[in-house]
């Protein structure tokens, strides 16, 4: 009774499989015919299901007898034809019109600024962004920043933030190219977000000391650490170089300039940020940046070594009534020395240095109204450098102590109040007051 029912069962198999290899060697680009075949192939697989349930309910009728070989082998083709089935599925997905994914996002802001020693002054910026992807794998992004400053027309300059295309090779790995935000130190891409996003209205310090875009190719990504020990991302890149910055074949005057010039200056940038998460809550952070930086339209050459650690971590408990974060990071800028073309004036070599450290408080759990939705912020940054000469280390110093207020009127728009106290050695600081009401999308 077994073999009556089974044959014509694996007839119909057959003709199935042999209808997957036609669609297979068919053209995968014409959706219409990819959609009738689609269609046609489904409707057998679901005639072969019901044959086979009128199977297994004949039987159940004779039994401890074990499924014969013909029975085992339907089971192998419903199940190849399934996986055919999904493939041919998400195919057809894929060419349907429409698939095409764009994500329109960014920010507004609007700031007052009064620091001492300057004009006070009303501040407008406005950064858009765009993500388009494509397919599964291929996306891009594009990044625009327009904002009031003089000297542009009508007080309004502008820039790209991003322009970047990107492949994900598979779940560890994604390559790419174009204009990015920086890894190194995490400032730009990690801890300086958005300005509706970040704790402070006022940039770090150390954003002098480190680059804030790289424009070259890179590779990126995160992998499980060994025996289950956390998590480790990576960012590695090869850039455009820094300008190396000079007065004529003076000495001690040679520093780093981040323009992304692809004109100015031979040298490439090879760098990179890896970081382990040992737990999800907190990120330890170590960067590098290696460069042969040449000042525009020059010959002179040297090395320069950029360096950079960082940390960042938050605690969240109801003992506390909401969260607090913590977050810092120490960077380091080396230029060695060189010889201007025609000259025997040696360039000094110099060292930069400089960090910071943050702090933020939220009692969002504090059951109070409106004192749940602020935010108290503290940060201590400074730079040390470049020297002026072998003589003179650290010349250069200037420490900062900012407190901060910030409102959230709602997920994604906050108004904010910064105070800095400024200090520069045998100078008048310039101290400075800000207001922020920044949204985003």
């Amino acid at each position: 009774m077994g073999k009556r029912i089974t044959l014509p069962l694996l007839a119909a198999a057959a003709v199935a499989v042999t209808a997957v290899g036609s669609i297979r060697a068919a053209d995968s680009s014409n959706y219409q015919q990819l959609q009738k075949k689609y269609s046609t192939l489904k409707v057998q697989m679901q005639a072969m299901q019901r044959q086979m349930a009128q199977m297994q309910k004949q039987m159940k009728a004779v039994q401890r007898s074990a499924p014969s070989i013909n029975e085992r082998a339907t089971r192998r083709a419903i199940k190849r034809l399934s996986r055919q089935v999904m493939k041919l599925s998400e195919k057809e997905a894929a060419l349907e019109p429409g698939n095409i994914q764009v994500l329109i996002a960014g920010d507004v802001n609007v700031q007052f600024q009064n620091k001492s020693g300057s004009n006070s002054t009303f501040y407008a910026d406005s950064s858009p962004m765009i993500q388009v992807r494509v397919d599964k794998k291929i996306f891009i992004n594009t990044a625009f920043d327009f904002y009031t400053a003089s000297g542009g027309p009508g007080g309004i300059n502008s820039d790209i933030g991003a322009a970047n295309v990107n492949y994900e090779l598979g779940d560890y790995m994604t390559v790419g190219g174009g204009l990015i935000s920086s890894p190194i130190g995490g400032i730009v891409s990690n801890y300086n977000a958005a300005p509706w996003n970040r704790w402070l209205v006022d940039g770090s310090l150390e954003d002098n000391l480190l680059p804030s875009n790289e424009l070259g190719i890179w590779t990126r990504g995160g992998i499980p650490a060994p025996d289950s020990l956390g998590y480790l991302t990576y960012f590695l890149f090869v850039s455009n170089g820094p300008d190396l910055i000079t007065t004529g074949d003076a000495p001690g005057q040679n520093q780093l300039g981040y323009a992304n010039s692809p004109a100015n200056q031979n040298g490439k940038t090879l760098g990179g940020r890896v970081s382990y998460l040992p737990i999800p809550n907190v990120e330890l952070g170590y960067s590098f940046e290696w460069a042969r930086p040449s000042p525009s339209g020059s010959l002179i050459t040297t090395n320069s070594w950029i360096q950079a650690v960082d940390f960042n971590t938050y605690y969240f408990n109801k003992k506390i009534e909401g969260f607090v974060k913590f977050r810092g990071g120490w960077a380091w800028d080396q230029t060695g020395q060189g010889i201007a073309p025609g000259s025997t004036n040696l360039l000094t070599g110099n060292m930069s240095n400089g960090g910071q450290i943050d702090v933020a408080y939220q009692p969002s759990m504090c059951g109070i109204k409106y004192l749940d939705k602020t935010m108290v912020a503290f940060r201590y940054d400074r730079t040390d450098g470049p020297v002026t000469d072998l003589q003179t280390p650290g010349a250069t110093h200037e420490q900062r102590y900012s407190v901060g207020l910030d409102y959230w009127l709602h997920s994604n728009a906050v108004l904010k109040f910064e105070y800095e106290f400024d200090n520069v050695p045998d100078q008048h600081g310039s101290n400075a007051m800000f207001l922020q009401f920044a949204v985003g999308i």
